[in-house]
């Protein structure tokens, strides 16, 4: 992604804040997140809707959330999910994210 788009921001949870949030429940990582503008990129399609009906509820924003399908794009295929990303950023780099939610698509195929 940084090779492609230096400008896009992309962090794992893994190393965003040296890991802080590493097995921190998902409500305290979309609020930490979303005091740095950061939007989650997430397969997690079981926890992640409730939750994000419960901040809506209770009048949390959060900097949005970009749900992934592992039928659409499976969680190894890293390099489709890095076209995809990038495929999206270009469509969609304008938009004000705060409390949106999308599905990643598959990205079109390249030509050569």
């Amino acid at each position: 992604m940084r090779k492609h788009r230096p400008s896009l921001r992309v962090d794992s949870v893994h190393t965003w804040l040296k890991g802080a949030f590493r097995g921190r429940r998902d409500r305290e990582l979309l609020i930490a997140a979303s005091v740095e503008g950061l939007t989650l990129v997430t397969y997690d399609l079981k926890t992640i809707p409730p939750l994000l009906a419960e901040l809506y509820a209770e009048g949390q924003p959060h900097a949005g959330v970009i749900f992934v399908d592992g039928l659409t794009i499976a969680n190894d295929a890293f390099g489709t999910l890095t076209r995809a990303l990038i495929f999206f950023w270009d469509r969609h780099e304008t938009l004000l994210w705060q409390d949106r939610v999308h599905f990643l698509d598959k990205p079109p195929l390249e030509t050569d």
